[in-house]
Parts: C-alpha cells; sequence; structure tokens
C-alpha cells in the first residue's frame, strides 16, 4: 500500500471514528470460511409497479451474523421479509430474479411457505408475544409443526428460553401469560419462540429499535451467542450496533446493493462514497 492509500485510509477512519468505535475485529475462525445459505440474483421485489429493491446479487455465508444497512425507504426490510416471503401478504406485491436458500429458489411453484418459515426464523421490531402462556408461546410452532408429547414440549421450552437468556426470570412462571413480562423480555420471548422450531436462519427487522439501552445490550449479546448456531441476517437503522454485532455489512440505497464486504472494511474504508457519506453521516 502506498503512502496516498495509507493516508486516505487513516482519513477514512478517523472520519468514522464515532461508529468505528464499537466494531469488533473480523472474527478469524473456520466459519468465515463457510459456504453461502442464502444467494440472490438480480432479485427485484416490486410493490405494484414500484421497484423497491433493485436488480440486488450478494451471497449471505452461513453461521455469521449479516447485518443490512441504509436509510429508510432503501428496501432493507423488504429485502429482509423477501427472505421467508412475508411480502407475500402484501397485496400487489411479486418479485423478479433469484433469491435462494441453500441452493433451492424460494419462489418456485413447490416451495411450500409453511415449511420455509419453519427454517427461517422472524424476530420484527416490536415485540408481539401471543395473548396465552410464557410456556404456549414457545410451544407453539413445534406443536404446528407436529410435536405433541408434553415432556417434549416442555424440553424445547426450556432450551429455547436458555437461548434466549430468559430461562432464569421466568423459570417458576411458564404459565403466566407473556403479555406481562417487560418489553426486553417480551422481544427475549419472541427470539426464544423463533428458535423452538430450529430454524437455519434468524431474520432480525430491527430488533432493538423499541427497547431500552439495557434490554438492547442484552439483545446484541444474545445476537453475539447464537453466531454459529444460526445464520442471522439483521436490518438496523443503527450503525454502531451494526459496528458490534455483525461480521458482513450490506449497504442499501433506494433500492440497491451500494456495497457489500467485512464490516470492519465497510465502516473503516469503504469502496463507495455513498457509503462514506451514510456512515459519517453526510445523508440518511
Amino acid at each position: 500500500m502506498n503512502r496516498k492509500d495509507k493516508t486516505e485510509m487513516a482519513e477514512t477512519a478517523e472520519r468514522t471514528d464515532g461508529v468505528a468505535l464499537g466494531i469488533t475485529e473480523f472474527r478469524d475462525d473456520p466459519l468465515i470460511d463457510r459456504r453461502p445459505l442464502i444467494g440472490s440474483k438480480g432479485f427485484y421485489v416490486y410493490y405494484g409497479d414500484n421497484a423497491a429493491v433493485k436488480d440486488v446479487s450478494f451471497d449471505i455465508p452461513e453461521g455469521l451474523v449479516t447485518a443490512i444497512i441504509g436509510p429508510s425507504g432503501c428496501g432493507k426490510s423488504t429485502f429482509l421479509r423477501a427472505i421467508n416471503r412475508m411480502n407475500d401478504l402484501i397485496p400487489g406485491c411479486h418479485v423478479d430474479g433469484e433469491l435462494k436458500l441453500d441452493g433451492q429458489d424460494l419462489y418456485a411453484p413447490q416451495v411450500d411457505v409453511v415449511s420455509l418459515r419453519k427454517m427461517v426464523g422472524m424476530v420484527f421490531q416490536k415485540p408481539n408475544p401471543f395473548p396465552k402462556s410464557i410456556f404456549d408461546n414457545i410451544a407453539y410452532g413445534p406443536k404446528i409443526h407436529g410435536t405433541t408429547d408434553r415432556r417434549r414440549l416442555g424440553e424445547i421450552v426450556e432450551k429455547s428460553l436458555k437461548q434466549a437468556a430468559l430461562w432464569d426470570e421466568v423459570r417458576d412462571r411458564l404459565d403466566d401469560n407473556a403479555l406481562g413480562l417487560s418489553g426486553g423480555q417480551q422481544q427475549r420471548l419472541c427470539l426464544a419462540r423463533a428458535v423452538a422450531v430450529n430454524p437455519k436462519v434468524l431474520l432480525m427487522d430491527e430488533p432493538a429499535s423499541a427497547l431500552d439501552p439495557r434490554s438492547t445490550s442484552r439483545i446484541e449479546d444474545l445476537i453475539s451467542e447464537l453466531r454459529g448456531e444460526y445464520t442471522i441476517v439483521i436490518v438496523t437503522h443503527n450503525m454502531q450496533q451494526a459496528a458490534r454485532v455483525s461480521d458482513l455489512t450490506a449497504f442499501f440505497y433506494e433500492g440497491h446493493l451500494i456495497e457489500y464486504g467485512e464490516t470492519k472494511q465497510i465502516f473503516t474504508n469503504p469502496a463507495e462514497r455513498q457509503t462514506e457519506d451514510y456512515i459519517t453521516g453526510r445523508f440518511g
């Protein structure tokens, strides 16, 4: 690297320092070499005649945490919801191009959407527990997919709540209504509900935006702990959060994928000026 390149890198790192301070070093471990699990090629999502996602092509590796960032209305949540076909519920929404999970076209006619959503769990922006007991919230998915044995359901509930770091807080309250939990507890309950069906992928759409700083920290810790066991894709407006929890970052703008790469590189030495302008607060 010549002196000019080093100077430019240092200047970019200085400009982005407020964000970059939170970056966890890109992890040097065998997970980095994992195969792509989710892949898009020339992928579009339309609402009527309007394209919200435009010609997006990139691969999301298995077992890593990938963050999608960008200003409001840039298509990041639309792309996220396309992975488990939540957009199917929106009248007039249709897609073009390829979006694959483990090599299978997610929009092929033979795809069973119920089975797909078992493989691709989702945690939404606001906690959305069912108006049921804590136990029944977690057991709901396994029951739908055929698990009826009460002992087995109990094992799944305990394991899922432990994965969501909630077991110790609710182990004696499993019959209580989940709506009585705090906001942070409700979001961890929703995470436990998502992992109860043993998905391959966890999608998280602004999972901490409605939470206080302490609860946000708990969610971020959980994301780090679940890395490797699940492929996690998180949409966030909080760039410090993206820097703290993700291995890879994709920057979307006006429906297009502008830049995608290792999180440290994206935040300290982005290749595209649009990316730099966004993460330094010049727009967005």
